[in-house]
């Protein structure tokens, strides 16, 4: 099978600084893979060279056979930090179809299909209702689903999300994981985060990485891996596959 995504040997340096090195990574159709690794391990970097906001200094990187730039329409992105002033009047729906912007809007207005498409996207996490209230009067739970449905209203085919479930309770982080399970039946999706007390039940494989990367099933991974990408002795949350175990277990 074709992967969606392929970095062949990508080294990238800001500066004089090496970020990657020699880097390989294949996400095939309908994978879950959530990165992990420390901060300025690579983690956000790779998401930009899948977009094609950073290009290689060494080696290539091919999305749906193509370049990143040329595959840009078939991604769904969900950025780490948003842009948007949390006290400017901007409802719900008017920052899920901003998603819309240059997928064919006409002299920068958006039109009915594009208002539709953000009512589906709304219904897809649950938020149709909420759909008029102000953005800034909503939840972090909530604000989080609706970036992701910013993300999904152009209906793509691969979902790249950076550290999801930043400032949400438990709760909402486990609502937040299920709900990308059931979007996993239709679309692949990478996910980025630093924490190690990731649902790991519901990805498929890991990519640890701390400027190299190594890439496993999520079964196979253990606490010496973690500690070796670290560099240092760390705590994770293992669950494994089966889904009857309500609990994971704790590995030093």
């Amino acid at each position: 099978m074709k992967p969606v995504i392929e970095l062949d040997a990508v080294t990238f340096c800001y500066g004089r600084t090496t970020v990657l090195e020699d880097v390989s990574l294949q996400i095939h159709e309908r994978d879950f893979l959530s990165i992990v690794g420390p901060n300025g391990g690579g983690k956000t970097t790779i998401l930009k060279l899948i977009l094609g906001l950073a290009r290689p200094n060494r080696g290539k990187v091919t999305v749906f056979g193509t370049s990143p730039e040329n595959a840009r329409t078939r991604i769904g992105y969900m950025p780490q930090h948003t842009s948007l002033d949390p006290l400017f009047p901007v409802t719900v729906i008017d920052v899920v179809i901003m998603g819309r912007l240059g997928t064919g809007t006409l002299m920068g207005r958006y039109t009915r299909p594009d208002r539709q498409a953000a009512e589906e996207a709304l219904r897809a996490v649950d938020l149709y209702e909420v759909r008029n209230r102000p953005f800034a009067d909503l939840s972090g739970g909530q604000t989080q689903r609706v970036l992701i449905a910013r993300s999904l209203v152009s209906h793509p085919q691969l979902l790249l999300l950076d550290e999801p479930t930043a400032n949400v309770d438990v709760a909402a982080e486990n609502e937040l994981y299920e709900f990308l399970t059931q979007l996993n039946k239709s679309m692949t999706i990478v996910l980025v985060t630093h924490d190690l007390g990731f649902v790991s039940r519901h990805v498929k494989s890991v990519a640890c990485v701390n400027r190299r990367l190594l890439c496993h099933p999520t079964c196979d991974i253990t606490g010496d891996m973690i500690n070796e990408i670290y560099g240092t002795n760390v705590q994770m949350i293992r669950h494994d596959h089966d889904m009857s175990r309500k609990k994971g277990k704790l590995h030093d």
